[in-house]
């Protein structure tokens, strides 16, 4: 039986309803299953800490989505049971697209046009030079648009754990690589996944190896970026601005100092997300994968953590 373990806002109905299209056979419970020796296959999101390890005969975690970090959180999480996470082309799409959008505004001035529309004289163009991207996280999300920004005739930059060959991507890895990547960077774009490693990665140290005037994106998780510390960058006139979709405290509070600076664009944490008739494909590859006993997709390294 397939369970899934959802928010509302995440409509597990809809799940539900693509996974019966798909296979109308299925068994396919939702919410805390009454019965929970039968549940083997769960599909999950920010699930209650200890919910995992009341069900007997579970034989595959889901994440829907592709960050692991909240479930790897749950200190209760039963042992030895392989979890599973979600990469999706519409997932990708979605996520380059606004990266892109995130680019274009700084570079053309879009947010200038709103605030203050007498600024820029009248046929104008105006355009922030600078034609070089830097992706911190070469998966599945950073590939994708690393080639979207090749096609817009960007210079791309990449930055992962290990070495990575990307065509027409100029990639790094370690510590030096590191430094040579943000010393180039006119954008960063962090889609780094929150682990012991990058928890504060974005650091002020971090980020005064940018080049002066360098803009920031973050698109992974919120504490990777250590947000005292750019505030501090951006009032030191280090890097030009930011745009943030993923914070330490989600929702951003009301008083968070980030909502009223004016070079922070924030975005409610929706840069991509899980389509239901997108997904429900690849998750029941897996289901059935299990039952048949064969290999498994997108499988998680727990010692890495993604």
């Amino acid at each position: 039986m397939i369970q899934l373990l959802l928010p509302d806002h995440m409509q597990p109905q809809v799940l539900q309803s693509e996974l019966l299209k798909l296979d109308p056979d299925l068994r396919i419970g939702i919410g805390l299953e009454e019965d929970p020796g039968t549940v083997e296959f769960a599909v999950i999101w920010n699930q209650p800490h200890g919910t995992l390890k009341t069900y007997p005969k579970l034989r595959v975690i889901c994440v829907y989505g592709h960050g692991v970090d909240s479930v790897l959180l749950d200190t209760e999480l039963p042992q030895g049971i392989p979890i599973i996470r979600l990469t999706d082309q519409t997932m990708a799409i979605w996520m380059s697209e606004y990266l892109l959008t995130a680019v274009l505004m700084h570079r053309r001035q879009m947010l200038t046009h709103i605030s203050e529309p007498e600024m820029i004289p009248w046929g104008r163009t105006v355009r922030k030079p600078g034609n070089r991207i830097g992706i911190l996280g070469l998966g599945y999300l950073g590939t994708h648009a690393a080639r979207l920004f090749l096609k817009m005739g960007f210079e791309v930059l990449g930055w992962s754990r290990s070495p990575k060959k990307i065509k027409g991507v100029s990639s790094f890895n370690g510590s030096e690589g590191l430094d040579d990547l943000l010393s180039q960077s006119d954008f960063l774009i962090s889609l780094l996944p929150l682990t012991s490693e990058t928890e504060n990665f974005l650091d002020l140290k971090t980020m005064k190896r940018l080049k002066k005037g360098a803009y920031l994106i973050n698109v992974g998780r919120g504490k990777v970026l250590v947000e005292e510390d750019l505030i501090q960058a951006m009032n030191e006139g280090h890097l030009s601005g930011a745009c943030l979709d993923v914070f330490r405290q989600e929702p951003l509070p009301a008083n968070h100092p980030f909502r009223n600076h004016s070079k922070i664009l924030i975005t409610p944490h929706n840069s991509s997300n899980t389509p239901a008739e997108s997904v429900a494909p690849q998750i029941l590859e897996n289901y059935k994968n299990m039952k048949k006993g064969h290999p498994l997709n997108n499988l998680v390294d727990l010692e890495r953590g993604y």
